[in-house]
């Protein structure tokens, strides 16, 4: 039974038991003569006990018809709280989505960006790669020549000395020819074109040596700065395929400075280097160019002795 039923129930239980009704003006008896008081006063009261009771149901159905009528006005009430509910959230989720469409296109937005300086960057890795590959054939190409050269200085020292005691031998065992002040010229002329030698080694391995050290370390900073952006690049790699959000990305952002960083340091190593190498060219040319001199010198002194 529903609770509409269990109201009109109760209020049909609660309904007040009508008065014993008065006697009808019908029954009294009809008379052809004008009407009394007496019979024109119990009318009235029958009216009056008529009227009443029809204002006690009345009132009765009133109240039935409002305890049946709450329900439907909860019912209207709590659909309506519903609907304001339902629009406030549909309005909440409408800013919502506006929200994360923005922030989409913003993350987009930079994930392309970063992407297109990782590509950048990565090419300009490439290149770098390639220029450390002909440093390498070019410090190889350079200690070859410094073993040359350092070679061509023992054959002239191993000549210069064969002369000297030919020079020697021939003075000990020949006749005079020379005055003692031609003599003393001679020895004073090998002497120091001995002691320029020593002297030009000596310089040539102070010089060089620490050169060709810091080449060498040059070198292997460079291969380490290579192999420390190789594995910035390879953190890019694994960090672009699960990028999700604003902090990932600022990560990105600070591994491709480093990396930038990273290749202008290995940029200024390598230029470094070509200077380094187009000096010690330089050097050595120079150097050999002395020897050379200097060995056309003793061979004209030995051919005017």
């Amino acid at each position: 039974m529903s609770n509409t039923d269990k109201e009109g129930g109760n209020s049909q239980a609660e309904r007040p038991v009508p008065e014993p009704s008065l006697p009808h003006p019908d029954d009294v008896q009809d008379d052809p003569g004008p009407m009394s008081f007496e019979d024109v006063g119990v009318r009235f009261q029958f009216c009056i006990a008529a009227v009443e009771q029809l204002e006690r149901e009345r009132d009765e159905l009133i109240r039935e018809l409002t305890l049946l009528r709450e329900p439907s006005f909860e019912a209207v009430r709590r659909a309506h709280e519903e609907v304001l509910q339902a629009y406030g959230q549909k309005a909440r989720t409408e800013l919502e989505r506006d929200g994360l469409q923005e922030e989409v296109r913003t993350v987009r937005c930079k994930l392309f960006n970063v992407t297109r300086e990782y590509v950048a960057c990565q090419f300009q890795l490439e290149n770098q790669r390639e220029e450390l590959k002909d440093k390498e054939v070019q410090r190889g190409g350079l200690e070859t020549l410094a073993s040359r050269l350092a070679e061509e200085l023992t054959q002239l020292r191993t000549a210069f000395v064969e002369q000297k005691e030919g020079a020697q031998q021939q003075l000990r065992s020949g006749p005079t020819r020379h005055t003692s002040q031609a003599l003393q010229d001679r020895r004073r002329l090998s002497a120091e074109l001995q002691s320029l030698t020593e002297e030009q080694h000596s310089s040539l391995e102070e010089q060089y040596e620490p050169r060709l050290l810091r080449l060498l370390e040059h070198s292997e900073r460079g291969v380490a700065a290579l192999r420390e952006a190789q594995e910035e690049l390879q953190k890019l790699r694994d960090e672009l395929r699960p990028l999700q959000g604003e902090e990932q990305i600022q990560e990105l952002e600070d591994s491709r400075r480093e990396t930038k960083i990273t290749v202008q340091l290995q940029q200024q190593q390598n230029k470094e280097l070509e200077d380094l190498r187009r000096s010690l060219a330089h050097e050595l040319a120079i150097y050999k160019g002395c020897l050379e001199i200097y060995g056309q010198l003793f061979k004209s002194v030995t051919k005017k002795e």
